[in-house]
């Protein structure tokens, strides 16, 4: 295995030192992307590590309505759900069914996974309230604690600048779903305002599969002083949907592709949430000593299960509440770059779950985390870097049944670090590597079963390792290309055991794979007069899970791909218009659950999106097709042994229109 990164590292190497004597590099810049990768806001060029950033002008050529939608394009990502939008899961780095707990959502750098296996719900942010996303590839546990094994995803809401301005938007699109959004925001004497509210009547593909959303989002900032800044955001949202459930082959053959066996179960969501940030540099004009920043949270959440066709549904109300607190230090040092930060993160979750008709369950559920971190990075030389971090994360469960009379309780702790260098050989170009540990604690109904009153004592924490390298190389500012090998070893990785089922731990596992990409300014290569501008990215990304010890050795780890790959090609011409070109190719991969590998894999697939938009000064009128092809594919499967599979079909051909007006 070192061989093979060895020899891959000195490829890419050989590759960069022939092609750096091709292009010229001339005076770029690279400061206009700040991202929070390292919890510092640095310029994107600067950040060691397979990083993304979905901007503005990327969200708006893209055909997503959803940041479901628009994460599933990005390189190593891929998005699956249980037959609605709502559902939708995230997954890096191939964790196929557990990606929900494997894969750390933030909103504003705040976490918003549920300790339950329910996972982060990323329809809680609508689309049009987001100015970036960030993801992370890889490990994040010493940064950023539970959950952060296959990567991060840190959403980033918009926020008032300049005069007061506004957007009136309405969509249409197919199966008769509409909606509106209203969004306004400035700045004034230290303030500045946005607020947005979304309203979405979504019919969806399938039977039972509507989705009805309300959206009412709010960011306020006051500047106190030049050194004493504060950030408040308010999110508000409700939703009701249908559950269309799996279709079994027999349904899949006598309901068609669109049905569903569960007409009457639904879901409702009422997710509440308040933060508030305080940036503080307390040192005189003439000192700097670093910053300091406050982060505080509370989250209520509301969510109303009912599955007629079980005769059974379950009322939940979880209550977060959520400190943070950081130092951050960001200076030149006797001519050396010094990045330095530690904090303390803690979240006080609180989950009383109640069942209705034949589910009896009354238990409250309550988890407490306390993470405490610190990370530094060193140019040791001249454009070398060093950087190490660690963390001691600490959590507590109880889980008070009061249905069946129980009481139990655990404390897991795990203390995990990382090393890694950096070497800026050119101007927004370098070269990396890294070693990370990681871990993972068990959800709460992964570890406490409601039926029995009994806490799976046997089940631990998942833990790991993960070795990285890269190159992020930058020609000319022209085309960036970045190749990210990878490998991470688990010991003890939660999943759900079909045969018994009950959640266990994998005694071993193992993760190979390697991240390329690309983006090219095509316009620096061919004057095309019409064309404003003409940006071209591919992707490609190969992932190898495999089980490495147990009755499964040898076994791929379910529901994960090893091929996927994305390709875009986005234009502005004659000043008004803008068209945009989306592939996305997933290759074959087991059903969930299939640990054995005995079904027959998933057919791979490739769909093809476009929008086409016309923009004048307060007004832009916009089509879109997803799936132009009209692939017939189905994104989710579940194996169940003795049973066969069962399927949640994807959308065939579809369209979407819309309008905004400007004021």
């Amino acid at each position: 295995m070192k061989k093979i990164f060895v020899v891959f590292l000195l490829v890419v190497l050989v590759v960069n030192l022939t092609v750096s004597k091709l292009f010229a590099y001339t005076a770029i810049d690279l400061g206009n992307i700040v991202v929070t990768a390292t919890r510092i806001a640095q310029h994107g060029y600067k950040i060691a590590g397979n990083v993304t950033v979905i901007g503005k002008e990327e969200i708006e050529a893209s055909n997503a309505e959803n940041v479901q939608e628009l994460l599933n394009s990005s390189l190593g990502v891929y998005v699956y759900d249980y037959g609605t939008a709502k559902s939708a899961s995230v997954d890096i780095r191939g964790f196929g069914e557990t990606a929900n707990s494997n894969v750390l959502v933030l909103i504003n750098d705040r976490k918003i996974n549920s300790v339950d296996l329910s996972g982060p719900d990323l329809s809680r942010i609508p689309l049009g309230s987001v100015e970036r996303i960030e993801i992370i590839r890889g490990a994040g546990s010493v940064l950023y604690g539970d959950n952060a094994v296959g990567g991060v995803v840190n959403i980033i809401t918009k926020k008032g600048t300049g005069d007061l301005t506004g957007r009136l938007g309405s969509t249409y699109d197919s199966y008769s779903s509409r909606g509106t959004d209203l969004e306004f925001s400035g700045e004034k004497n230290h303030v500045s305002y946005y607020v947005y509210s979304k309203y979405l009547d979504q019919h969806g593909y399938r039977e039972n599969s509507d989705v009805l959303i309300n959206d009412i989002n709010a960011r306020l900032g006051y500047d106190f002083h030049e050194k004493i800044k504060a950030d408040l955001n308010v999110l508000w949202h409700n939703d009701k949907f249908g559950l269309p459930g799996a279709l079994s082959d027999t349904n899949l053959a006598t309901l068609g592709r669109q049905g569903s066996a569960a007409q009457n179960d639904y879901a409702e969501t009422t997710d509440r949430s308040v933060n508030l940030t305080l940036d503080v540099n307390p040192w005189p004009e003439d000192m700097y000593f670093g910053k300091l920043v406050l982060d505080l949270l509370y989250r209520n959440r509301d969510v109303l299960d009912v599955f007629e066709s079980f005769s059974s549904d379950a009322k939940r109300n979880t209550d977060t509440t959520g400190v943070s607190g950081k130092y951050i230090f960001d200076r030149t040092v006797f001519g050396k770059e010094v990045n330095f930060v530690t904090g303390v993160d803690f979240y006080d979750n609180k989950n009383n779950i109640a069942g209705g008709q034949t589910n009896t369950s009354d238990i409250i559920i309550t988890k407490n985390e306390l993470g405490v971190y610190g990370f530094l990075e060193y140019e040791l030389f001249n454009q070398m870097f060093v950087n190490a971090g660690t963390r001691y994360h600490q959590a507590e469960y109880v889980f008070d049944d009061r249905a069946l009379g129980t009481y139990n309780s655990t404390d897991p702790s795990e203390w995990v670090s990382m090393g890694g260098v950096k070497y800026e050989y050119a101007p927004g170009s370098n070269l990396h590597a890294s070693v990370q540990q990681t871990f993972r604690f068990p959800a709460t109904d992964e570890l406490y079963s409601s039926f029995t009153g009994m806490l799976n004592t046997d089940l631990i924490p998942q833990t790991g390792i993960q070795y990285e390298v890269g190159i992020k190389h930058n020609l000319n500012d022209t085309v960036v290309a970045h190749v990210t090998p990878y490998c991470m070893v688990l010991d003890d990785e939660i999943f759900f055991d079909p045969r018994n089922f009950q959640n266990s731990n994998i005694d071993s596992t193992r993760r190979i794979g390697v991240e390329v990409g690309q983006e090219t300014d095509l316009l620096k290569f061919f004057d095309i007069g019409f064309l404003d501008n003409l940006n071209f990215f591919t992707n490609y990304n190969y992932q190898d899970p495999t089980i490495t010890n147990g009755p499964n050795k040898d076994k791929d780890i379910p529901f994960v791909a090893h091929h996927q790959a994305s390709v875009g090609l986005a234009t502005t011409f004659l000043d008004h218009y803008n068209i945009s070109f989306i592939g996305r190719y997933v290759g074959s991969r087991f059903a969930i659950s299939d640990f054995s590998n005995i079904s027959t894999p998933i057919k791979p697939y490739y769909v093809l999106d476009s929008k086409v938009s016309y923009t004048m000064e307060n007004l832009e009128i916009y089509a879109a097709v997803n799936n132009i092809t009209n692939a017939l594919y189905t994104g989710t499967i579940v194996f169940v042994e003795g049973f066969g599979n069962f399927h949640y079909p994807s959308p065939e051909r579809n369209y979407s229109f819309g309008v905004n007006v400007k004021f």
